[in-house]
């Protein structure tokens, strides 16, 4: 048995530095993922939505726009900007009839580079959607509950 201990250590031995070497490549040997720069405004051109009381809104309903203010790497950071018809209903409260608002945002671009997910704060909505193009991007908007809404934009930058 002692004639194994020698060899069975050294290949212990050897096997932890091939993983500590994969490891150590892996983390520190990657160049980063490009992301798509996303910092500006972003234009709505295309909108549907549906909100708790079932009113329909489109495009034609009000100007929209998502201005991404910061990007550092896949962290965003920005404010979205929404207006619908006067008179349209009560907002996602339930309380107060509201035509046009903005959301402050921050989000996180997937590990694809291509799909985004922002969430509203102090609100509890949220949109996800992906990159078409270098300048064109469509989000879903979604707010659960008894007030619920849903929307979904195509947006592009001017």
């Amino acid at each position: 048995m002692g004639q194994w201990k020698l060899p069975i250590q050294a290949a212990i031995a050897a096997l932890m530095m091939g993983c500590a070497t994969f490891v150590a490549f892996a983390i520190d040997g990657k160049p980063p993922q490009h992301y798509p720069e996303l910092v500006g405004q972003w234009v709505v051109i295309k909108k549907d939505a549906v909100y708790w009381h079932r009113d329909i809104q489109s495009q034609e309903n009000g100007p929209s726009h998502l201005r991404i203010d910061e990007q550092t790497g896949p962290v965003l950071e920005g404010v979205f900007f929404w207006q619908v018809s006067p008179g349209s209903g009560r907002d996602h409260d339930g309380r107060s009839e509201v035509s046009k608002s903005k959301e402050p945002v921050i989000g996180m671009i997937g590990w694809d580079g291509a799909s985004i997910t922002l969430v509203e704060h102090p609100d509890t909505g949220t949109m996800q959607g992906r990159m078409i193009n270098s300048d064109t991007m469509e989000l879903v908007h979604f707010e659960a509950g008894p007030y619920a809404t849903i929307s979904r934009y195509l947006l592009v930058r001017p």
